[in-house]
């Protein structure tokens, strides 16, 4: 039987959740301005999130780094134990983080956009309808949907080939709703922003272990699920002329989220990593 020192486990599975961590924010910007293309044309974005999650989250480097050096020399205790595990699911939720994105949408009849966008690992569906415009109302305004999932595993890298990542899964419902206004040079758009994401996985460590001139041994250490809000609000603005424009949008949310995680598919405790989460963007937007 496989049998594994707790401050080993402890440092396998705070390693996993960093290496996951890259990319692994959701894109909250939408990179997209207040009204949609006429129709028969098409709005597209080339551009990247960087997440900053504050609060919480933000200690979890310091806190984890820390907790592991002494795990090397002294056993840890509970309190401590539970503190890395908070940490790790921060990190797997909502890390420190920079998110490339490109998406593409086409006005297939009058006011009504139907989108898709590509962002590191998850890939979002989209449409949003103009209700205000400009030339009548005096302003740009469109709500809509988005439904994204995440299709592409993520990455371990070559030094964590004993850490498996099994069974992830990710969706997520967002709201886009958006007041603005535009001209051949410029574009600005703000509102309100709502996402809710539903997440879960399995952790495995895999330790070799000869029996009998076979290798063998897999151990779970660990699975986290749960449910998160994101509500706040952003805003943006783009300079260029006639077809291309380049943008900076700003995304301030709140996180509220609880989670549940599980060790040797034993409930362990609840997770809340509630924080305040900045989310700058950059990016190029065109309409053609």
């Amino acid at each position: 039987m496989l049998t594994l020192r707790p401050n080993s486990a402890i440092f396998a599975l705070l390693a996993a959740f960093s290496v996951i961590a890259t990319g692994c924010a959701p894109a909250l910007s939408s990179m997209q301005p207040a009204h949609v293309a006429p129709k028969g044309h098409v709005q597209a974005e080339l551009g990247m999130d960087v997440s900053v999650p504050t609060g919480p989250i933000s200690d979890l480097v310091e806190v984890a780094t820390v907790l592991v050096d002494a795990s090397g020399d002294r056993e840890l205790t509970q309190a401590e134990v539970d503190q890395i595990y908070d940490a790790a699911g921060g990190l797997f939720l909502n890390p420190p983080s920079v998110t490339p994105h490109i998406g593409v949408g086409y006005t297939a009849v009058d006011n009504l956009e139907i989108s898709l966008r590509f962002a590191t690992s998850s890939i979002r569906l989209g449409g949003r309808y103009q209700f205000l415009n400009k030339e009548r109302h005096g302003v740009d305004a469109t709500a809509g949907l988005g439904l994204g999932y995440y299709v592409l595993p993520l990455p371990l890298g070559d030094t964590l080939q004993i850490i498996e990542l099994e069974d992830f899964s990710r969706w997520q419902i967002d709201v886009p709703i958006a007041f603005g206004t535009h001209g051949s040079w410029y574009r600005l758009w703000g509102g309100p922003r709502f996402m809710y994401t539903h997440f879960g996985t399995s952790l495995r460590l895999a330790i070799p272990e000869v029996v009998a001139d076979d290798i063998v041994g897999r151990t779970e250490i660990a699975s986290f699920g749960g449910n998160a809000f994101y509500v706040g609000g952003q805003g943006g603005v783009a300079v260029g002329y006639k077809h291309v424009f380049f943008g900076f949008e700003l995304t301030l949310v709140q996180l509220i989220s609880n989670g549940t995680l599980k060790v040797l598919d034993k409930n362990v405790r609840e997770l809340d990593h509630g924080s305040f989460i900045v989310y700058p963007a950059l990016g190029f937007m065109g309409e053609f």
